[in-house]
């Protein structure tokens, strides 16, 4: 009985021995795992410290590569007596409020219009704007902020332009101005899409991989949803830091968009070729949103160029002017109907319009100037599905004219691209596309000609008689002095129509011998019909891009490559001392006595570029100007002088003119002017509407320069030595 306590007792012992190693084991092992379990805590927020400091690493480069670095510069009024621009503020491309004004953006400079459309003031390179060519207007942080087509962002406060530029792109243009959350968004050609917030300019790219967003055509946000149209890529839409890319396979019209608006839930995507709709809310943030067709056609519209909205209606309008207003249908966008659409045509021919929003008003802009939506009663502008016929009236937008209309000096078209003076002194102008302007001594305009087939104006000429010859791409035609305009049969028949130059011969001409000056004679009052008879019978060499047409008794002869021309198209001609010059793409010809007697090439003679385009006498001397090789001078021995000076020129067709004391060249970077005397280069470029300088004429005390943004006169004195240094 005894021995059974006692074996109880060692038990006991035994088993506290055993526990105690067992329950230190247990506290070894809490340890080491709460010791594992902090270690692995640890490298987790080491690791996760590490991948968000490497984050912020890639945010930081990200940020760092999107940082655009800019220059900014203070533009000053360029104090120059003597010199006056001529330039058309008609042809509108954005309107934007500013500080109790209306500013337009033109090809001829910067308008200000009072609230109720008059001419305050017109702005232009003498005061301080970087070019004339103007493209987009937004105001942003107290300033309004100007698009140009070659010299990047301006600013202006009221009083002063400066400018900005990126050293390290080549923006090309500013295509695209606009206002988002807190930061101005700049669209350009080249070189991206750019945000800035006053301080600094970013890049904005866009997907998953950092697409640069070129050649922008407009950006604007509709609600929480920012599309970015381009013109040749499609259609880009942001929401939530997220992006989605839609093109024509996805349902656009076209891959040009130039415009996006929101109605009724749903987007409708203008481009050139028609309009397309797609659910809104399911554009990026819905679950597929960027896969499949999720645009659909609603209407097929060549040319159409702007949409916008007013009184809750879809507005478009097409290049030429035309607009309509559109009611979305219950059964949404893709329920329109084509043949229902009621297009308004405006007055005259028009072309470059565009739909812009800007003071709670929408504006129609087009090449013929300015209009305003006007206001009117809601029930006016509702329209039922079923409304057709007699309710027409009732569903046009309608738009009027605002602001005045241009000065009585300002041109048709801003590219003017042939001068010449007539026997009355009187200034001819032709343009491009729109035919020609006819401007008093007094620099008023008294007359503007143009037909369907006179356009695209090449050469003008006086005829003696108080008129001229328009050398066009389609013919050659004698434009009377009381304005007649008279075809020119048989220069232009070899040619299929295109005249580029054109010069009166005498007879000893005709046989291959002129005047000195080449100008034609004085001729006694005749009638139009006479005039016009009498230029036909004239002598003239007419220069064509099938050869050189040497018409007499409206028959004409054409020398080609097969009588020794260096090439058959001829840009230049020029009637002097006893022959005839013709410049050609291929080098220039001296005819004599109606055979071509020797080619100036550059293989065989001092030219450095083929491409002749212009030519003038001068103080008993031939000039040469070269499209690419500068000016040349053909000397008395035969032998051609380059100007070191001209290297590298572009010599614009036609673009060259003297007066006796000095040349004036028009080149692509200004102009050139050449002092017989002095034997020095001088260049003029910043006075000028714009550095390309299309083509010269002048008369007794003043030059004229013909550029792609208007029209500038220089008193000669402006080219005295001592005017330019009392000047600087």
């Amino acid at each position: 009985m005894k021995a059974s306590p006692h074996k109880t007792h060692v038990v006991q012992v035994e088993r506290e021995g055993v526990s105690r190693p067992r329950v230190l084991a247990r506290k070894w092992l809490l340890l080491g795992a709460a010791f594992a379990t902090a270690a692995m805590g640890f490298w987790i927020f080491a690791g996760v410290r590490q991948a968000l400091d490497k984050i912020e690493q890639a945010r930081s480069l990200a940020g760092a590569r999107d940082v655009v670095p800019f220059e900014r510069k203070r533009l000053s009024p360029l104090r120059m007596n003597g010199v006056r621009l001529f330039q058309s503020t008609l042809s509108a491309r954005a309107v934007e409020r500013f500080n109790d004004s209306y500013f337009v953006a033109t090809d001829g400079g910067l308008l200000e219009l009072s609230p109720r459309g008059q001419a305050v003031r017109r702005f232009n390179v003498l005061d301080g704007l970087a070019e004339s060519d103007l493209t987009s207007l937004a105001a942003f942080n107290g300033r309004l902020y100007v698009g140009t087509r070659s010299k990047g962002l301006l600013t202006f406060d009221g009083e002063r332009f400066e400018q900005y530029v990126w050293p390290d792109r080549d923006a090309k243009t500013i295509t695209a101005l606009a206002v988002d959350q807190e930061k101005l968004l700049v669209g350009t050609f080249g070189g991206g899409l750019l945000s800035f917030d006053g301080d600094n300019f970013k890049e904005l790219r866009a997907g998953e991989g950092d697409a640069r967003l070129d050649a922008v055509t407009f950006a604007a946000r509709r609600g929480s949803r920012l599309y970015v149209g381009t013109f040749n890529a499609g259609l880009w839409v942001e929401e939530g830091a997220r992006w989605a890319h839609y093109t024509s396979s996805d349902g656009l019209a076209s891959e040009r968009i130039i415009g996006v608006v929101e109605i009724g839930g749903q987007a409708l995507a203008a481009s050139d070729f028609g309009l397309s709709s797609a659910n809104a809310d399911g554009l990026v943030l819905a679950p597929g949103a960027s896969a499949g067709r999720a645009w659909q056609s609603v209407l097929t519209v060549p040319s159409l160029s702007g949409i916008g909205q007013s009184n809750g209606r879809v507005v478009l309008c097409k290049d030429d002017g035309e607009f309509a207003a559109l009611d979305i249908p219950r059964g949404g966008a893709s329920a329109i109907k084509a043949q229902e659409i009621d297009w308004t045509k405006p007055r005259g021919q028009r072309s470059g319009a565009r739909l812009a929003a800007t003071d709670s008003s929408l504006w129609l802009l087009d090449s013929g100037g300015l209009r305003r939506s006007v206001e009117a009663e809601a029930d006016q502008f509702r329209l039922a599905s079923s409304t057709s016929g007699a309710d027409a009236a009732k569903r046009r937008v309608s738009f009027e004219g605002f602001g005045e209309d241009d000065s009585p000096q300002s041109l048709t078209s801003n590219v003017v691209s042939a001068l010449a003076f007539d026997s009355t002194g009187r200034l001819w102008a032709g343009s491009f596309r729109e035919g020609v302007d006819v401007f008093a001594p007094d620099g008023a305009r008294i007359a503007h000609v143009e037909s369907d087939e006179l356009r695209e104006t090449n050469a003008l000429a006086p005829d003696g008689a108080g008129g001229v010859l328009a050398s066009t791409s389609q013919g050659l035609f004698h434009i009377a002095a009381s304005l007649r305009v008279a075809r020119l049969d048989g220069s232009e028949r070899q040619s299929g129509g295109a005249v580029t130059q054109v010069a009166q011969l005498t007879e000893q001409s005709a046989r291959g011998a002129s005047s000195t000056s080449g100008a034609p004679s004085r001729r006694e009052k005749q009638s139009p019909t006479d005039q016009a008879k009498q230029q036909t019978d004239d002598q003239l060499a007419v220069a064509t891009p099938k050869g050189l047409s040497l018409v007499a008794q409206g028959h004409a002869r054409v020398l080609t490559t097969v009588q020794g021309l260096p090439s058959n198209s001829v840009y230049s001609v020029l009637p002097f001392d006893g022959r005839v010059y013709a410049g050609t793409l291929g080098g220039f010809a001296e005819i004599s006595s109606g055979r071509v007697a020797r080619v100036f090439k550059d293989s065989n003679s001092a030219l450095k570029v083929n491409w002749v385009t212009a030519l003038c006498g001068a103080a008993g001397r031939v000039f040469v100007g070269t499209y690419g090789g500068g000016v040349f001078e053909l000397l008395p021995s035969g032998d051609l002088r380059a100007f070191g000076e001209t290297a590298r020129a572009f010599v614009n067709q036609n673009a060259i003119w003297s007066d006796e004391e000095r040349l004036y060249v028009g080149t692509l970077d200004g102009a050139l002017v050449f002092d017989l005397q002095t034997q020095k280069w001088t260049r003029v470029r910043d006075e000028l509407p714009s550095a390309t300088v299309l083509s010269v004429a002048g008369r007794s005390d003043q030059i004229y320069f013909g550029t792609t943004a208007g029209l500038a006169r220089f008193d000669k004195k402006f080219f005295d030595k001592s005017f330019l240094d009392a000047s600087e």
